[in-house]
């Protein structure tokens, strides 16, 4: 348990023996019945509030390397994008776990965490181009796992300045595959603004 570089492994007293999350392979691997053949997203993260998780399989190289799959959502955020990083990559171990740096942490403490690339992951997430903006809006909108994406480009919905720059958002929608290619769901840039009626105002 003290080897594990991440704190991750617990000790389970009643059967002596030291576990870890096993990643729900059979919901991943689309053999749990649940799943409908379809790889599906570990309990964990369908179950996030936040919407701040996206889990998913890439394809390999044959020396373990991620293989190019320049519209699968995670490889595009991991390298081409480059906003997720990997966590302590001075470790060694290269992890499969990427994550987005928060902003609002100093800035030297998130250089250790995630390596000298947190400053421009950072800069580029807080204001994101075009296709980015349109690949954060996948995070939790099924629990479906997505193999790949497709941006069909909408109108200008907003233009404004922000930290001295001017700053477009388009109205995008960004559709979602599975693995057979079929589409999981689509879903726009600007989410829609929903007005209750007055009489439903206080009611839970």
């Amino acid at each position: 348990m003290e080897a594990c570089p991440y704190k991750k492994s617990m000790y389970r007293g009643n059967t002596r023996v030291s576990e870890k999350c096993i990643a729900c392979y059979p919901r991943v691997e689309g053999t749990d019945p649940e799943t409908g053949g379809q790889p599906m997203e570990t309990r964990c993260m369908a179950a996030c509030i936040g919407q701040i998780r996206m889990q998913g399989l890439v394809k390999l190289n044959p020396d373990g390397t991620w293989a190019e799959d320049r519209y699968h959502p995670l490889y595009y955020m991991v390298h081409v994008a480059k906003v997720a990083l990997p966590l302590y990559p001075q470790f060694g171990t290269a992890p499969n776990g990427f994550y987005i740096p928060p902003r609002w942490v100093p800035r030297e403490y998130l250089r250790q965490m995630f390596g000298p690339g947190v400053d421009g992951a950072i800069e580029r997430y807080e204001n994101p181009d075009r296709e980015l903006l349109a690949v954060l809006q996948l995070f939790r909108r099924s629990n479906r796992i997505i193999y790949r994406y497709q941006v069909e480009e909408g109108p200008l919905a907003y233009e404004g300045p922000y930290r001295g720059k001017t700053i477009r958002i388009y109205n995008d929608t960004v559709i979602a595959f599975r693995k057979d290619g079929k589409e999981i769901f689509r879903t726009k840039v600007e989410e829609p603004l929903y007005v209750r009626p007055n009489k439903h105002q206080n009611s839970i």
